[in-house]
């Protein structure tokens, strides 16, 4: 028996070298007699602004085989990302009510893609999709903070939750870590003493999601409550530094955000 609220969502990300950042989102939302098809194109390039694109065509979700595979025809765009890294799955939430199946499928991966004639967007990328059974306005969680940091060498994903239900996870090059501090200038390892330590970024989006990720959609008002649209949105794109006891320092660029529900 299908669940009476099914969200796939798909996040797939490509940083360059030069700094510029690819990021799409790819979902598909089933809920009671309502079906929405929801793709999300955002490009920074270093010293321009931000540019997004949306569309609600219905369109392929990627297909994850030897490496994952991504086009999008509304856009002219494909993408290809190398798994580079071991991919990761964890039930984050689980309930009566409903479950979020968090699929990191490349933390690291060496990534390429093109949109229409451009020139290309090649560096380290990562991929993960999202299966939630329940609807996020009924989460029992009030601030969320997600990112992933990315170089040659490591591969750092953390997801922290806090509400009445409180959840956090911290893998390292695939492997599980525990956390001492997760904040928007820090990642602190709990034991080993490691911190990735994160510059003041550029903001690549932020607002109300009814303003911002979800504007496109029409009679918003309409289709769901305002506890999903003022859903506050901050996301950075930041240059950030992995350090660890007895070790070289780690380089690379960071992508993370902190979700507020109101």
């Amino acid at each position: 028996m299908l669940p009476a609220f099914e969200l796939s969502k798909w996040y797939a990300d490509c940083l360059t070298e030069d700094g510029d950042a690819l990021i799409i989102y790819h979902a598909q939302l089933r809920w009671r007699t309502l079906t929405i098809h929801y793709s999300n194109l955002l490009i920074h390039e270093a010293g321009r602004p931000t540019r997004s694109q949306f569309s609600l065509r219905r369109h392929p979700a990627p297909t994850c085989e030897k490496d994952i595979q991504w086009k999008l025809p509304v856009w002219n765009a494909q993408g290809s990302w190398r798994n580079l890294g071991h991919p990761v799955r964890e039930i984050l939430f689980n309930s009566a009510a409903g479950s979020i199946e968090w699929n990191c499928v490349a933390p690291r991966s060496s990534a390429e893609v093109r949109v229409a004639d451009g020139k290309p967007y090649r560096g380290d990328g990562y991929v993960e999709h999202l299966r939630l059974t329940i609807p996020p306005w009924r989460l029992p969680i009030r601030q969320l903070r997600w990112g992933r940091f990315i170089n040659a060498f490591d591969a750092l994903v953390w997801i922290d939750w806090h509400g009445s239900y409180n959840c956090r996870v911290l893998y390292h090059n695939g492997l599980p870590v525990s956390a001492g501090i997760i904040n928007e200038r820090e990642i602190a390892f709990g034991e080993s003493g490691a911190v990735l330590s994160l510059e003041t970024g550029t903001v690549l989006r932020e607002g109300e999601l009814g303003a911002t990720a979800l504007s496109v959609l029409p009679n918003l008002e309409q289709l769901f409550p305002a506890s999903l649209l003022g859903i506050h949105e901050t996301k950075w794109l930041s240059r950030a530094v992995l350090r660890r006891p007895g070790q070289p320092d780690s380089s690379g660029i960071a992508i993370h955000e902190v979700v507020e529900w109101p």
